[in-house]
């Protein structure tokens, strides 16, 4: 929960076509991620469903920059979506000079972290690992709002 009055799930969401699954349902449930994954589905569903509780989301945005491996999850299963969707990353994604003539325009965090999504080894998760809390909340913004631009958008929407 948040300090807010609601909390968001796919029960309490309004009715809205969604293209995507919650990361509950596209990743890991085991018992490590079952700690922040309802924190994540929350933050996906008051994304997509424009939650008008201003202070909603950035709590949300904040208790996942706090936990690494929720924010890193919520990173990767945005990248795997897009991945999905253009075959590969697309440079508007990992490129930041190219990123930045974008409708999406990610931080240079979450490019830089893109960039190193399909490289094989650990230098996704040691980059990772030099981000603070508040660059972890730049690119967790970034990946959920990536998703929900594809949910409204599909794969038009790095390119508007």
């Amino acid at each position: 929960m948040t300090s807010t009055d609601h909390v968001h799930t796919a029960a309490t969401a309004r009715r809205r076509q969604r293209t995507f699954m919650p990361p509950s349902q596209s990743s890991r449930t085991d018992s490590q991620a079952r700690a922040y994954i309802s924190l994540l589905d929350q933050l996906f569903y008051a994304t997509v469903d424009e939650c008008p509780d201003p202070h909603c989301r950035p709590l949300l945005l904040d208790r996942v920059a706090a936990d690494v491996e929720a924010t890193r999850t919520l990173v990767a299963w945005a990248c795997y979506i897009a991945s999905e969707m253009y075959c590969e990353l697309p440079p508007e994604l990992v490129d930041e000079d190219v990123a930045a003539d974008t409708v999406f325009y990610p931080s240079p965090f979450f490019c830089r972290l893109a960039a190193e999504y399909h490289n094989p080894g650990p230098a996704f998760d040691t980059l990772f690992a030099t981000y603070e809390a508040d660059q972890r909340r730049q690119v967790a913004d970034n990946a959920v709002a990536l998703v929900d631009g594809f949910q409204v958008w599909w794969t038009d929407f790095l390119y508007q």
